[in-house]
């Protein structure tokens, strides 16, 4: 395999034999690597073939945006799960993952903490991608001296049950994905958006939109908050959001029966606001 660019110490944009645009991973990979440096199958640990260009189109973009660490630990957590717990796993979690959980290192040295309010249920019926969640946990601490909250082990917990093929809560998923389908479209529609899926500003949006649906599927919403402080800060600000958020809701309502709270509401309406700035012009 023959470098075609080096991303980061830990990916490269690479030829293989067949002509075909690889991305390739490991530790230091890409370190002292120039265009046209030969690869033996020895020195490299992921293939990426790229079948799914959004997905490969995502990992160079976010290579050029975060540290090669991320990398480094995403796949050390991943080949544990897969090792420890033989799980198979699609693809796109070396994206989803690597993005998390620079962006929950990133939240924690800010001070920011978001509560998961289902880390008692995912331990209970998801014991063994809560304890990937928790190695994660220990890895990050090694690797960044970052000791992310407990609460994160869930979140991350959620990444491999919703990457793995055979998973058993298939029929959850399949309503999960259903209705962040559906919330996604309102958005679309609303405001006759063409998304940019190869914005990192929509592949977080995604992900919210995703976590949101598991939430709400799983009768696990974020709880009211009473001081409404920052809501009613957030909402004088992005009026706009909130009218979208308010149909997302009126729909909710006719298919589960039940309101959206305000802290889902102001999270919704805040990465609704990020994906209308990234929009295409």
């Amino acid at each position: 395999m023959r470098v075609v660019k080096v991303l980061n110490n830990s990916l490269v944009l690479a030829l293989d034999d067949e002509g075909r645009e690889t991305i390739l991973m490991g530790k230091g990979i890409g370190y002292h690597r120039a265009v046209g440096y030969q690869f033996s199958a020895g020195e490299v640990e992921k293939v990426f073939v790229l079948k799914d260009r959004s997905i490969s189109r995502s990992i160079i973009r976010l290579a050029a945006e975060i540290d090669s660490v991320y990398f480094e630990i995403c796949k050390n957590v991943i080949d544990y799960a897969v090792s420890t717990f033989e799980m198979q796993l699609l693809d796109h979690i070396y994206l989803s993952l690597t993005d998390h959980i620079a962006f929950a290192v990133r939240r924690t040295k800010e001070g920011i903490l978001v509560p998961n309010f289902y880390t008692l249920d995912m331990r209970r019926f998801n014991p063994n991608e809560f304890q990937v969640g928790r190695y994660a946990l220990t890895v990050v601490k090694h690797q960044l001296g970052i000791e992310l909250p407990e609460d994160e082990a869930g979140n991350i917990a959620f990444h491999f049950i919703n990457a793995q093929v055979d998973h058993p809560y298939n029929e959850k998923n399949r309503r999960i994905r259903e209705l962040a389908d559906n919330v996604l479209n309102i958005v679309k529609y609303y405001y006759q958006l063409v998304y940019d899926e190869e914005n990192i500003a929509y592949s977080r949006y995604v992900t919210h939109i995703r976590l949101f649906a598991q939430r709400l599927v799983s009768g696990q919403q974020l709880p009211e908050d009473s001081s409404r402080l920052l809501y009613d800060q957030i909402a004088e600000v992005c009026t706009s959001e909130f009218s979208c958020v308010d149909k997302i809701d009126r729909f909710v309502q006719e298919q589960f029966g039940v309101r959206i709270t305000n802290q889902e509401a102001m999270y919704l309406a805040l990465h609704i606001h990020r994906v209308l700035e990234n929009r295409k012009v």
